[in-house]
């Protein structure tokens, strides 16, 4: 039984019609032939009408029951009762099911909506985080310039942006739904994500170059070297599980990417104090 529900409620909406259709006429068809052929246990007022008479009457009873209208100007005798109240429960139960499936459609179409609007926030806030971080790198690298030094304030303006880098960075593989379908971002606009990506981790290395030229000890803010450092542990893991669920064919971008990280990680093992 539960086999049966099973495989009612999962047929398409054409099939679920067609069932609904083909109970309506079977039912039908059985009224017809308990009239023709025993009267009592067949409809009433019929019995002695000309069959085409009776076959159209027991078609109008068979779809008044099956839509639960019941205008009582045809009764069941006898046994048709029995077909009457199956044919009800049945039929009610296939306009059920074909009413929850469409139902159901609407809240998947819905809710496939409301995901990929929300992707696209989140992909929006991703690009314009990526790129408030590279200004914020840009102020650093101009104020070293012109002042042969980095200030109290920009080296916290640097932790937070390591920071929020790594946060941004964690959020990208999540753009790539393929277990539920819900939603994958189109080939453009993962280009433009890596394009974002490549950007901060080129302007990281500009700016460490800077601050080798004036020769600026960066490390010696440890906190903000140690948030440097968790961004390109998080850089690293990310690319693996970002190459692999993109289902663009694509490599170039991601070999790109871990090698200036990789750069930055030279540059961290250099520059900060073995243990």
């Amino acid at each position: 039984m539960l086999r049966l529900v099973e495989n009612i409620t999962n047929m398409r909406y054409a099939s679920l019609l067609e069932l609904w259709i083909s109970v309506i006429l079977g039912f039908a068809a059985g009224y017809f032939l308990l009239t023709a052929f025993v009267p009592k246990q067949g409809l009433v007022p019929l019995a002695g009408l000309p069959w085409f008479y009776q076959l159209f009457d027991s078609i109008y009873f068979s779809v008044v029951t099956a839509t639960t209208v019941g205008y009582g100007d045809i009764q069941p005798l006898g046994f048709s009762k029995v077909l009457a109240g199956g044919e009800a429960i049945l039929a009610f139960f296939i306009f059920a099911a074909f009413v929850a499936k469409l139902v159901s459609h609407r809240q998947e179409i819905a809710l496939h909506q409301i995901h990929k609007l929300t992707f696209e926030d989140v992909f929006a806030n991703t690009r314009e985080g990526l790129f408030i971080i590279r200004k914020d790198f840009d102020h650093v690298i101009t104020q070293t310039e012109h002042e042969g030094g980095i200030a109290e304030h920009a080296w916290e303006n640097l932790l937070i942006a390591y920071r929020e880098g790594q946060t941004l960075m964690e959020q990208i593989p999540d753009f790539y739904d393929a277990e539920h379908q819900l939603y994958t971002i189109d080939s453009r606009r993962e280009q433009l994500l890596k394009e974002s990506v490549h950007r901060t981790l080129h302007r990281i290395n500009q700016m460490l170059d800077v601050f080798a030229e004036l020769q600026i000890d960066w490390t010696a803010h440890a906190a903000s070297a140690t948030e440097l450092q968790n961004l390109v542990i998080v850089v690293e893991r990310i690319m693996p599980l970002w190459r692999e669920k993109s289902p663009y064919d694509e490599i170039e971008p991601f070999e790109e990417i871990l090698m200036l990280n990789r750069n930055i990680h030279q540059r961290l093992q250099k520059a900060l104090p073995r243990k």
